[in-house]
């Protein structure tokens, strides 16, 4: 997949369309529910439907990156709902984060991928500080980041 978004000459194309967001979004959690540690919580804890899931994770980049209009839903509401079931950890954040920007790395670049990323970054560090009450965030300057988390006081 990652070559068909590759233009003539080799340049990755940035995600500037709503079909380069879903490439992402699908690409994204295949390769995540496959892993030994996040796949688990999608699959076995979350019972996540995919068929609501995608699209729903569709509209909420779209809106991002493109500022569409068509997201409803609530983040927090459906992470702590997995959070009370099995809590989050540092290594959990740390892993998403890697595959997304792996993801995003692979196949896309230029300032909405680079948006992306940093976004991503900011909904963890606030799922991190809201749900397990840890400080958390990618550590900067990594070519395949590896995060950190540090217990919050109080």
């Amino acid at each position: 997949m990652a070559d068909a978004q590759r233009t003539p000459t080799g340049v990755r194309p940035d995600l500037t369309s709503r079909k380069h967001i879903h490439d992402l979004v699908v690409g994204f959690y295949r390769e995540l529910i496959m892993d030994e540690v996040l796949g688990q919580i999608f699959e076995e804890v979350a019972e996540v439907d995919w068929s609501k899931h995608i699209p729903l994770l569709i509209d909420y980049w779209c809106r991002v990156l493109l500022g569409h209009q068509t997201y409803q839903g609530a983040i927090l509401v459906a992470h702590r709902h997995v959070h009370d079931q099995q809590a989050f950890t540092a290594d959990h954040f740390d892993r998403w984060y890697s595959f997304w920007v792996a993801t995003i790395d692979q196949t896309w670049a230029g300032p909405l991928a680079e948006k992306a990323k940093s976004h991503a970054a900011k909904v963890g560090g606030s799922l991190a500080r809201q749900l397990p009450r840890i400080a958390w965030e990618p550590t900067q300057g990594a070519t395949c980041p590896i995060a950190r988390g540090v217990p919050v006081n109080g």
